[in-house]
């Protein structure tokens, strides 16, 4: 018996090569893909975390809210980008001057400011204070409608009440709700991340 060996031809080695190619490149694709969601997941689960630990932080800081060493009420300056506060906030016999506030570059910044003495009534302008960076990339003013970092409400507020706006006074703040839009990436990230909290101004309480 003759055996003829058969062979591939031309057309048959260009289609089998065509569809290899077409494999690889629809494979590698994926990878790329795969890859560059798996990058934008991990940036917004590090921007989403250093949110929350910011959150946490004003949180604590506000609970000590006190009346300065120089006398001032415990509350400084409350508006939608700043919040000033007096606390002792390294626990020693001095009050702090803590301001948490935004700068132009999108980054949520913690100044803290030691008072020089306890015998001056301008302590804290003679103080060195310290600033210090807590979260990078909000887009509170940036995106719109701005969404504003710090809202003020009153003793009355159980949770679904109107903020108190634009002109009230210090005196009639009870509750800080600090909200922080966050965007590692606005050409990448589907939405911004969102991260708030509601916190109680104990030497404020009435009753």
């Amino acid at each position: 018996m003759i055996l003829t060996k058969k062979a591939f031809s031309l057309i048959e080695v260009l289609i089998t090569l065509a569809i290899f190619s077409i494999v690889t490149a629809g494979a590698f694709w994926i990878v790329i893909v795969s890859s560059r969601d798996g990058a934008i997941i991990w940036e917004q689960l590090v921007t989403q975390n250093e949110g929350k630990k910011a959150v946490e932080h004003v949180i604590n800081y506000v609970r000590k809210a006190e009346t300065s060493s120089a006398g001032a009420y415990a509350l400084d300056t409350a508006d939608p980008y700043d919040l000033i506060f007096y606390a002792n906030v390294d626990n020693d016999s001095m009050v702090e001057k803590v301001e948490f506030w935004v700068d132009d570059g999108g980054i949520f910044k913690q100044t803290i400011t030691k008072p020089s003495s306890t015998a001056s009534t301008n302590m804290y302008e003679n103080g060195t204070p310290q600033t210090t960076d807590l979260a990078n990339n909000l887009t509170n003013f940036i995106n719109e409608p701005h969404v504003p970092v710090f809202l003020y409400y009153d003793e009355s507020y159980t949770g679904t009440q109107q903020d108190l706006g634009e002109n009230f006074n210090l005196t009639d703040v009870r509750m800080v709700k600090i909200q922080l839009e966050l965007e590692k990436d606005p050409a990448k990230a589907p939405v911004p991340l969102h991260v708030e909290s509601t916190v109680l101004i104990r030497s404020t309480k009435t009753n």
